[in-house]
């Protein structure tokens, strides 16, 4: 059993780390937090470089690499800085659905337009709630097509994309008949509206979407009818992955910092990096990490060996979040006061490793998942 990567793999991972220090300027980071804007300039360069649909095959815009170096890219831009590698791997939000369901009309025009940064995709899922099924958002089937109505919540960069993945409800008796179909997020009647001020996560607008009687083609269904619900499911499993190499890049940048911290401050005559107390949190945090990190990674090859692991997919986000703010909290602390203060560089890791705990879908619907993966059981 080999854990170390390919010289491919280390060479994407060293490009990716070597332009996130060139491009996250640490004080245009803060500025794009306080003014909760995307790095439109930083994104445009990281496509421009093939950092952004890295996964996409030739043919479609892409490299053609797989789940596993695409973590290695979200990792390495996270642990520069957490805001911008979250707002750079949100870009292509959902065009998995497209790059796995989608016919061929539907990848060649919008994977590669997502990967020559011409445009960012989102995909609108949530309502209140987490639940997934039955969806007060419904398609209704007519000849022409669809007719959409409803509103979604959380809808990442909903005022900023140019397509939008909308899973709909298109069977009322049957909670879990939905289907997938791709919208110009610009459309007439698509009205996107942000939910306000975050505490985490701001270089990602969060919106809420109202679709008032939207007329969609047939066309624009991606994947079967009805099945929506089983085709999220499954993309779901991946998303869970880069959200996961998110967390390990955040929680990778906050040791970063509190380890070089605890290097320079001195106490009592001597660096606090000398003290036990120190250490021990220290290599509690390396732990920690490390750990997360073999999470993601396999989670990522199996994934890319065509044998995807439910259970570890399940395992990923939820292992990964909590690390990164397990972490980042004990960095915030090494730091003390500093670490309180917007200039320490330290307090907005901590407040997206919170936001992205509640990412996608909170830690304690994953552990029923996983409980109901282990036991056979479901309640």
């Amino acid at each position: 059993m080999d854990f170390s990567l390919t010289t491919e793999q280390r060479d994407i991972q060293k490009a990716a780390e070597e332009f996130a220090k060139g491009e996250f300027d640490p004080d245009a980071a803060l500025e794009y937090d306080e003014k909760q804007e995307f790095p439109s300039s930083i994104w445009k360069k990281a496509c421009e470089l093939g950092f952004v649909g890295i996964h996409f095959p030739e043919e479609y815009g892409g490299p053609g690499f797989g789940i596993l170096e695409n973590a290695l890219i979200t990792e390495a831009f996270c642990r520069q800085d957490s805001g911008i590698g979250m707002a750079l791997a949100l870009s292509d939000c959902g065009s998995e659905m497209i790059l796995r369901h989608g016919d061929e009309n539907q990848k060649r025009e919008v994977l590669s337009y997502i990967a020559q940064g011409e445009g960012l995709i989102t995909m609108a899922v949530l309502e209140e709630g987490y639940s997934l099924a039955p969806l007060s958002t419904t398609a209704k089937i007519n000849k022409e097509g669809y007719i959409i109505e409803g509103e979604k919540t959380f809808v990442t960069l909903g005022r900023l994309a140019t397509y939008m993945i909308v899973v709909c409800q298109t069977k009322s008796d049957d909670p879990h008949a939905q289907s997938v179909i791709l919208l110009e997020a610009k459309a007439d009647n698509v009205e996107a509206v942000s939910m306000g001020k975050r505490m985490g996560m701001r270089m990602v607008p969060m919106d809420r979407v109202s679709f008032n009687h939207i007329r969609a083609p047939k066309e624009n269904k991606i994947g079967l009818e009805h099945k929506g619900y089983w085709q999220l499911r499954e993309i779901l499993n991946e998303l869970r992955i880069d959200a996961g190499a998110m967390g390990v890049g955040i929680a990778q940048g906050g040791l970063d910092r509190a380890l070089g911290y605890a290097k320079k401050r001195e106490q009592f005559g001597k660096t606090i990096v000398n003290f036990d107390a120190i250490r021990n949190k220290l290599a509690d945090m390396y732990m920690d990490v490390e750990l997360a990190r073999l999470v993601i990674y396999k989670a990522a090859w199996t994934f890319d060996k065509g044998r995807p692991d439910y259970r570890c997919s399940l395992m990923a986000k939820s292992v990964a979040s909590r690390t990164a703010y397990k972490v980042t909290y004990d960095a915030l602390q090494i730091h003390g006061g500093l670490g309180y203060m917007t200039e320490g560089h330290i307090e907005h890791f901590f407040r997206d490793a919170k936001a992205l705990d509640l990412f996608l879908e909170p830690g304690n619907i994953q552990r029923r998942q996983l409980a109901e993966e282990i036991t056979g059981k479901r309640i």
